[in-house]
């Protein structure tokens, strides 16, 4: 069996490696085996390498925040899940050609459902839909602002916003991504910019924008906090630009800014199974129907990790790169 594996931190290129191992057992008690159809690489997964993220791997460490597979068996005590069911596993270590699962951590899903689409169900959709509706109180009709708008995250963003009504502005860097994302629902697509401000609170009609989410760090966060009304929130969930955050004392004290963090992990270590199961399971009937969709670059097998992890760090993609560990 195939595994991606590094045994040392930093260039993700050059530290991970495609390894054989020993063939897994067959599951016990309530334990499922499952095949994995298909993984994305994710920004956190680069940083886990280049031991910049939340958590600091043990080496030599497996990683992959995300999946999608197939049962291939299940143990003897399995009740919700039978063998040729699609399942999404809620834990790591997901850039493998085979997993055993206990069956608390998986999430029964469709199986008509394009399976590259759904790898990238556990992060991105989650984060965006998070995101949106726990942090500010948002109505129709309402502005939010987000930096990285032709991320993943992004384009869920700002598919999920447009079905609530809700109007987005979205930061890029480069021009050309503006009708794609207006192809899919967004109101205002701008390039960054000293006078980006300026811009937006004209291209707005100096609206109230009570949220910015910001992907990027650095002095971005400079700019969105000056199209915010008083008292909104900045809401981070990456470092996308390697720098930390900038924020004026106006900002922070005259202006009262609220600036925040978004991480996916405890919220879903602190949702009951029956909460992840339903956002899930909404999230994917988006998915099915193609309300959510995340455009894709490039696939690749497990065995060619070091070109697949250098492709997604690239510059300029025009959508995610998809593992598919068994071909």
């Amino acid at each position: 069996m195939k595994i991606a594996q590094f045994s040392s931190f930093g260039k993700p290129d050059e530290v991970i490696d495609c390894i054989d191992v020993d063939n897994l057992r067959d599951p016990k008690d309530n334990e499922v085996l499952i095949d994995v159809l298909a993984c994305p690489i994710n920004p956190a997964d680069l940083l886990n390498i280049e031991s910049k993220y939340g958590v600091k791997a043990k080496l030599p460490a497996r990683l992959g925040a995300e999946c999608v597979g197939k049962v291939k068996k299940v143990g003897s005590s399995v009740k919700s899940i039978k063998e040729g069911n699609i399942v999404l596993p809620l834990d790591g270590e997901n850039w493998v050609q085979q997993k055993l699962v206990d069956e608390k951590n998986l999430i029964l899903l469709p199986d008509n459902i394009d399976p590259i689409q759904l790898s990238m169900l556990k992060v991105n959709p989650a984060t965006a839909y998070l995101m949106l509706k726990k942090y500010v109180k948002l109505n129709e009709g309402d502005w939010i602002i987000q930096d990285a708008a032709n991320s993943g995250v992004g384009q869920c963003l700002i598919r999920l916003a447009k079905m609530d009504g809700i109007k987005t502005i979205n930061i890029v860097r480069r021009k050309e991504l503006e009708k794609e994302l207006l192809d899919i629902g967004a109101d205002i697509v701008i390039e960054d910019s000293k006078n980006m401000p300026l811009d937006i609170k004209k291209l707005t009609n100096d609206a109230d924008i009570k949220l910015a989410i910001d992907a990027v760090g650095g002095d971005i966060v400079l700019r969105l906090g000056e199209c915010l009304a008083e008292q909104a929130t900045i809401l981070n969930y990456g470092l996308l630009s390697g720098k930390n955050i900038e924020m004026t004392s106006y900002q922070t004290v005259f202006k009262r800014l609220i600036l925040t963090g978004f991480w996916l992990m405890p919220w879903r270590q602190s949702m009951k199974k029956e909460e992840l199961v339903d956002m899930y399971n909404y999230l994917a009937s988006l998915i099915a129907s193609k309300k959510l969709y995340v455009p894709i670059e490039k696939t690749y097998p497990l065995y060619e990790i070091k070109a697949a992890v250098k492709h997604s760090a690239a510059y300029n993609r025009s959508g995610k790169i998809i593992i598919m560990p068994n071909g």
